[in-house]
């Protein structure tokens, strides 16, 4: 009886893809932070390199029935690879705190973006009249072209440019992160090496699975700055944010603004109908916000039933805009559901003022206030009705 042999690459890339897939579905039910975010497109995008790896093994292994599979499949591989990088750079920069300066930040990012398009056209040109510089088939054979090295070379520098990159910003990287986040672009670098040197190893999407089951285990399922009930960030990690924010806005004059919202009624809700209808009330509120406002913006939970929002914007009427459209979201959900009570928050908010040179705490303390202040207000209504 003749036993079917299976090729390396076929046990190789259904490992890495099943990797890839079981860290997908756990960082989905983990906090929706702009990391995990981050973690999930890294992810995704190398699924869909090892997928288009797979799709042209499969018609270099039978080229004479599935040769447009190798095509397309070493096509796609070729255009797809450096924006694996990019967002290698995207979620680096998550764990980089702004004191490291967001002009290196951004600068890094240009690079690796440029290299993106660049690639592109290249490759396609080259596909497209038939150039032969960096791959081509001669027959029904896959072939590397006079500038295939070339191109290698540039992504190995690429892979250690961004070991550096973290080492260059190493006292900037949240401390007990670092090695973790140092070890992606380390894993990615020496997973090409080994494939640029030797063909018939597929190594360099298996390398990059591992960097990330790395940082699965060690930042993204033991992230300290996140409350697990909602998803958003806990008081120690609004705290880091609001510190940087203000900080930032110190010595850059950058603008920002926050928003402190309280549930209203929220220990009746606890008392009248159980502790599972106020966590109910919790996440809802924090999906709310998440809904509202953009994935640039920290939103956490400032203490038992309240929230914190730190954004961007730097208009009043663009914030005064964004606090409508959170009361609205409220009122059509109250509308919808058939809850025995409503859902109510008391909303201040305010535009850090550089001049006032207020600290982070001193910020805070002055939106509370505002906050308590239309509570006061909703409590007065509430009697009168």
């Amino acid at each position: 009886m003749k036993v079917m042999e299976v090729q390396g690459w076929v046990i190789l890339n259904f490992y890495t893809a099943l990797l890839l897939v079981l860290l997908f579905i756990f960082e989905t039910k983990a906090p929706r932070t702009s990391a995990g975010r981050r973690f999930n497109e890294l992810d995704f995008m190398t699924l869909l390199l090892v997928v288009c790896e797979t799709i042209g093994h499969i018609g270099e292994t039978f080229p004479d029935k599935y040769l447009v599979l190798m095509k397309v499949g070493y096509y796609l591989i070729y255009i797809l690879d450096p924006v694996d990088y990019v967002f290698f750079i995207l979620y680096i920069n998550c764990w980089i705190n702004d004191k490291a300066g967001l002009d290196i930040k951004k600068r890094f990012l240009f690079v690796y973006k440029a290299f993106v398009v660049v690639n592109f056209i290249g490759i396609t040109l080259d596909m497209v009249l038939g150039l032969k510089l960096f791959y081509y088939f001669d027959g029904l054979n896959y072939c590397r072209g006079p500038l295939f090295f070339g191109r290698a070379a540039i992504l190995l520098v690429l892979c250690v440019m961004m070991s550096l990159y973290t080492i260059v910003c190493w006292k900037n990287i949240f401390e007990g992160y670092r090695f973790a986040v140092f070890a992606l672009p380390t894993m990615a670098t020496l997973g090409a090496a080994i494939q640029i040197f030797f063909t018939n190893m597929t190594t360099t999407y298996a390398a990059i699975s591992i960097g990330l089951l790395i940082l699965f285990f060690y930042i993204q399922s033991k992230n300290l700055d996140v409350d697990y009930l909602t998803g958003a960030l806990n008081r120690r990690g609004l705290d880091i944010r609001m510190e940087e924010a203000v900080k930032n806005a110190q010595s850059s004059g950058r603008l920002f603004s926050a928003i402190m919202l309280d549930l209203d009624h929220f220990k009746q809700i606890n008392d009248t109908y159980g502790h599972s209808e106020g966590d109910y009330a919790l996440k809802t509120v924090a999906d709310l916000l998440f809904k509202v406002f953009s994935h640039r913006s920290a939103i956490g939970c400032f203490g038992g039933d309240e929230f914190c929002v730190i954004t961007d914007i730097a208009s009043e009427e663009e914030l005064g805009e964004k606090v409508e459209i959170m009361d609205d979201e409220l009122d059509k959900l109250n509308y919808w559901t058939e809850k025995p009570y409503k859902l109510e928050v008391s909303m201040g908010h305010m535009i850090y003022d550089r001049e006032k040179n207020m600290s982070a705490k001193e910020f805070q303390m002055a939106i509370d206030e505002l906050m308590y202040i239309q509570k006061r207000k909703h409590h007065l209504a509430d009697n009168r009705r």
